[in-house]
């Protein structure tokens, strides 16, 4: 369906106002302009925002094209999307998909950004790699981040390395937790390690 910013924004009005709801309009809307999908990103209505992201991770994975990860950190970077949800359901797709094969030298500038849902970005972007059997690039990336105290990162080291864990490499969560477990937060110690056997779960969460 084609139409314009304030059609997507009236039809999402008339929903529950959830993820899953962007998702069923952006699928509705899939063909729309993509100026009318910058003025959705850039608009300040919360809603059109979640509906803009979801639509340029359709677009994202119907072709590469830098174009739509420029725009997607741009409107991080400049702190439009203020919801740890558009990061988590974008960042892979849109930030660590295209890395893929090639340098991962971005993650590492995103993770120093001031911005803490770019940094959170970079976490979650590692799943394209984490999915792809590899462990080592979550865990760097991870291991940059594990100090920090603020939850909006905190709460995606977790859970981005219990799926390190589940999907590329125990071992290698098992010794990186060794090492760095110390510096997380006991939120997100419990959720990396809840996959483990209860005994190497019980030794990693045990204060040392």
């Amino acid at each position: 369906m084609t139409g314009t910013a304030e059609d997507v924004i009236a039809a999402f009005a008339r929903t529950a106002g959830d993820v899953a709801a962007a998702r069923r309009i952006a699928r509705q809307y899939g063909d729309l302009d993509p100026a009318e999908r910058s003025a959705l990103l850039w608009s300040e209505d919360p809603g059109a925002r979640s509906v803009a992201v979801v639509l340029l991770v359709q677009a994202a994975r119907d072709r590469a094209d830098p174009d739509l990860t420029d725009e997607y950190l741009s409107a991080l970077r400049a702190e439009r999307l203020d919801d740890p949800l558009l990061v988590d359901i974008a960042a892979e797709q849109l930030v660590g998909v295209p890395l893929l094969g090639g340098s991962t030298g971005p993650l590492f500038a995103l993770a120093k950004s001031d911005v803490a849902l770019v940094r959170r970005a970079a976490v979650v972007a590692t799943l394209a790699f984490v999915k792809q059997g590899d462990a080592d690039v979550a865990l760097a990336v991870v291991g940059r981040l594990v100090r920090e105290r603020g939850d909006t990162v905190q709460s995606a080291l977790g859970w981005v390395l219990r799926e390190t864990g589940k999907r590329a490499s125990e071992p290698g969560l098992v010794a990186f937790l060794e090492r760095q477990g110390r510096f997380l937060g006991r939120s997100a110690l419990e959720t990396a390690t809840e996959h483990l056997p209860p005994a190497e779960r019980d030794r990693l969460r045990t204060p040392r």
